[in-house]
C-alpha cells in the first residue's frame, strides 16, 4: 500500500521550519532519542505487518505490528528524511534533504548511506516501479533511476533537457504507466518505467503535490489552494473537483472500503465515498497532516507535524 508523500520543499515550510544546510555532513548520527508521537514525520509505508516512517533529523520509526506501536531508529545523518519506499518487508530505501539516500535490508532496523551524485538539492519523493526499479526525485527537475533495487543510481531525463520544475510525486498506475506531478502544473506520463516522460495538458498552473488512482481506474490529482482534479480518460482531460476550502492537500490514499482520503494543512481531511467526484471536509486537529495509512485491522494512522497517531473515525 503506497502512500502519497508531501512535497518536501512546500510541506516542510507549512508544517514546521526544518533546517537544511548544504554544508552539513551527511554522515552524522545524533544521539537524541526521538519519539514517534512528537517528531515531524513526512512519509510512511506499510508492507504486511511491517511499517516504516521517516522525518526530521534523520528520524526513522519502525513498527512490527502494522502501525499499532513504534520503536525509534536513525540513519547516519541529521538531515530531514522526506520519503521512504519498500521493495518488500526487508528491503527499503529512504531519501531526504541534501541529496541523501539510504538503503535498509533488515526492514528499516539499520541503514547504509548510498553514494549518489545528487548534489545538495533535496529529494522530495521515491517511487518503486517494480521490485527492482526505483525512482528518486525532487527539486529543480532532479530524477535518479535505479534498476538494481537501489544499489546503483543514474540521472534520468525528464520531458526535455531544460526541465527544472520540482517533481513532487510519481505514481504507478494499474497498467504500469507512471504519472509524474510537480511544480507549475506539471503533469507527465511514462510508458517505459520512467526512462522517458511525455507532458500532458494541465488544468492548473500551480503545484500538484500528489495523486492516486481510484478503484474504478479514475485518476485524482491534488495540490495547492484546495485544488483537486479528476480524470476518467487516463489524464487526457480533467474535471475540477469542488472543494469548500483552499487548504493545500499534501497526501492521499484509497482505503480498503473504497473511501478516498486527502490530508492537508492545519488538520484538514477531505473524504470521498463516490469515487472522488465530491469530498466532505472535516478538521481533525490543528497541525498539518502529511498522510494517513491503514493498518491490517483497518484502523488508521496519521503522520505529519504531530508525529504518528491513531486516527479518530471521521465524524466523531
Amino acid at each position: 500500500m503506497r502512500l502519497m508523500n508531501p512535497a518536501a520543499a512546500i510541506l516542510a515550510a507549512v508544517l514546521v521550519v526544518l533546517p537544511c544546510h548544504a554544508s552539513e555532513s551527511a554522515l552524522i548520527q545524533a544521539d537524541i532519542v526521538l519519539h514517534s508521537d512528537r517528531t515531524v514525520v513526512l512519509d510512511a509505508e506499510r508492507v504486511g505487518k511491517r511499517a516504516v516512517a521517516v522525518g526530521e533529523r534523520g528520524a526513522v520509526f519502525v513498527s512490527q505490528d502494522g502501525g499499532a506501536s513504534w520503536h525509534s531508529r536513525r540513519v547516519r545523518s541529521t538531515r530531514t528524511l522526506t520519503s521512504v519506499v519498500a521493495l518488500d518487508e526487508s528491503n527499503w530505501i529512504a531519501a531526504g534533504h541534501g541529496g541523501v539516500l539510504f538503503r535498509s535490508v533488515d526492514g528499516g532496523e539499520s541503514w547504509d548511506a548510498l553514494d549518489v551524485d545528487a548534489g545538495p538539492d533535496p529529494f522530495i519523493g521515491l517511487t518503486a516501479v517494480d521490485d527492482k526499479t526505483i525512482l528518486a526525485y525532487g527539486a529543480f527537475g532532479m530524477l535518479l533511476r535505479s534498476s538494481d533495487a537501489g544499489r546503483s543510481w543514474s540521472r534520468a531525463r525528464v520531458i526535455d533537457d531544460d526541465f527544472d520544475r520540482h517533481i513532487n510525486r510519481v505514481i504507478v498506475l494499474a497498467n504500469k504507466d507512471l504519472l509524474l506531478l510537480g511544480e507549475s502544473g506539471t503533469i507527465a506520463r511514462s510508458s517505459d518505467a520512467g526512462e522517458t516522460f511525455t507532458p500532458l495538458e494541465s488544468p492548473y498552473g500551480g503545484s500538484f503535490f500528489g495523486g492516486l488512482q481510484t478503484s474504478s481506474g479514475s485518476l485524482v490529482i491534488f495540490g495547492m489552494r484546495g485544488q483537486a482534479y479528476r480524470s476518467e480518460d487516463q489524464g487526457q482531460t480533467w474535471q475540477k473537483v469542488p472543494m469548500t476550502s483552499e487548504t493545500p492537500f499534501f497526501g492521499g490514499t484509497s482505503l480498503g472500503d473504497g473511501t478516498i482520503l486527502l490530508t492537508g494543512h492545519a488538520g484538514w481531511i477531505a473524504r470521498s465515498r463516490d469515487d472522488a467526484r465530491s469530498f466532505t471536509l472535516e478538521k481533525v486537529g490543528g497541525k498539518g497532516i502529511a498522510g494517513v495509512f491503514e493498518r491490517p485491522d483497518r484502523a488508521l494512522v496519521t503522520f505529519g507535524a504531530q508525529g504518528l497517531h491513531p486516527f479518530p473515525p471521521l465524524g466523531q
